[in-house]
């Protein structure tokens, strides 16, 4: 049984990770390929004050290998999330656990999904951190984990070293874990299957460069209005706003690691996808940036109602169209995913090359006694099979994959569950949206900036990218 708390923000104000503090090397992730069987890993937020040590436990009980879990005993946890009413995940795991353990209590405390790590930083600054609290991504994982904040997990890791249903790249800390992973969304392309057959064109596939879309798109803008589309709204694509669609496919497909570019501030393999994505726009096969970013076009209702043939999107959106289809707010149409296209200026890879976002669950520092003990099997349970089986009854993407898993994911009516959306979904090279390191934060954000300049055409891309590079180095943020 799940109980829901509203969280009312503070308004505390936590200090920024002082200047003095010696950055430590930065981690960067060669994922491996998957076949869904191997995810990769999450987490998120700020340091919160000082240094921070070697490990996220601020106690030896925090970080012992468990207390022993007295199933017996009524407990109740707390449990963070955000969007409960849009977000059924949350409720899904709490419940799922409850059943599974009919004793434990989870209790929901809701957050802000847009003030979330803001909030959730208040609340560990004071103390008063859930028991239990997702970290959204990588990005910020460096200075959560330094912070005292999180307790270290690595019992409950040592459950899932060697299992190959999962994967734990990037959270080992100096020998510990203070996060483990319980979703993994990586970006697909979604298509309209009724766009390509009224218009005769071949639906995309694994073989496709950014070339080959946009010839397609090309093509679609040609036969669209031709099969009864209308000119003026439906386009041929749907490129977000998101920094992410354009910088984070770079970072993935160009070669590359990102200990050599990315933390060496060279943007220089950015420029081929900025030069498409203009051009995209210029040529009107997409809703320009300016327009998009201006009047906050969603993407949902772009691709849900039909105004686009094409997107690039996270897996996640596979759940909300579904929804979506079911409650009328998107139209009833076929569509399918499809492996993101490749670098067009490097040899097709047997296995696509896209970026994922894990996302992950920590445990306070501050938990002990039978709590702890009850936090650290929600964990567990979460992380494995049993909560990969609710997230995927929802149709979200768990981090932990088997045959069963992909079962009960595409088994819902007016789920795209073609072989070839099977294979889209669950066969990948996954690289992460940006490395994980301290620095990443502070790039992530001048890049914002670079975005900006350059979908406006404010600034040319060569320019744009030399003075994100100048940015970043005068930030002596990066290590020599």
């Amino acid at each position: 049984m799940a109980v829901i708390h509203q969280r009312r923000d503070k308004g505390r104000l936590t200090r920024p990770v002082p200047r003095h503090c010696r950055r430590r090397k930065g981690m960067t992730m060669n994922v491996k390929t998957v076949t869904k069987t191997l995810a990769v890993a999450s987490a998120a937020i700020m340091l919160l004050s000082g240094c921070g040590s070697s490990g996220g436990a601020s106690s030896k009980q925090a970080s012992a290998v468990g207390d022993g879990f007295d199933s017996k005993a009524q407990t109740a946890i707390t449990f963070a999330g955000w969007s409960l009413d849009m977000t059924p995940e949350f409720k899904a795991l709490a419940d799922g656990f409850h059943k599974a353990h009919p004793n434990v209590t989870v209790n929901i405390k809701q957050y802000s999904a847009d003030d979330y790590d803001k909030q959730l930083t208040a609340d560990i600054s004071s103390g008063a951190q859930p028991d239990v609290f997702p970290l959204k991504n990588l990005i910020k994982y460096v200075t959560y984990s330094e912070s005292q904040g999180l307790a270290d997990i690595s019992d409950i890791a040592s459950n899932f070293k060697n299992d190959k249903h999962i994967s734990l790249s990037g959270y080992e800390r100096d020998g510990k874990y203070y996060a483990l992973p319980y979703r993994t969304d990586t970006w697909v392309l979604f298509y309209n299957k009724d766009m390509f057959k009224k218009t005769g064109l071949e639906e995309p596939n694994a073989k496709w460069t950014w070339d080959d879309y946009t010839k397609a798109a090309k093509q679609l803008k040609q036969k669209l209005p031709e099969a009864g589309y209308d000119a003026n709204s439906v386009y041929p694509m749907y490129m977000h706003s998101w920094q992410a669609v354009v910088q984070s496919f770079a970072i993935a497909q160009c070669g590359k690691p990102a200990s050599q570019t990315f933390l060496k501030a060279d943007f220089s393999y950015m420029k081929p996808y900025y030069k498409r994505a203009l051009a995209w726009q210029d040529d009107k096969l997409t809703i320009d940036w300016n327009t998009a970013f201006t009047n906050k076009v969603q993407y949902q209702p772009q691709f849900g109602t039909q105004k686009a043939a094409m997107m690039p999107m996270g897996t996640w959106y596979a759940a909300t169209l579904l929804t979506q289809q079911n409650s009328g707010e998107a139209q009833k149409f076929s569509w399918g995913m499809a492996p993101v296209p490749q670098n067009p200026d490097r040899k097709v890879p047997k296995t696509p090359i896209t970026f994922g976002s894990p996302t992950s669950l920590a445990i306070s520092s501050k938990t002990s006694g039978q709590k702890l003990a009850a936090a650290k099997e929600f964990v567990k349970w979460a992380v494995g099979e049993g909560g990969a089986n609710e997230l995927a009854k929802l149709s979200t993407t768990p981090a932990y994959i088997n045959d069963k898993i992909t079962q009960t994911f595409f088994s819902p009516e007016g789920m795209a569950n073609d072989e070839a959306s099977k294979k889209a979904w669950s066969t990948h090279d996954m690289k992460l949206e940006a490395p994980v390191d301290q620095a990443t934060d502070t790039i992530n954000s001048i890049l914002s900036d670079t975005h900006s300049a350059i979908m406006t055409e404010t600034k040319s891309v060569d320019a744009a990218l030399k003075e994100t590079t100048q940015n970043v180095q005068d930030q002596g943020i990066l290590d020599e």
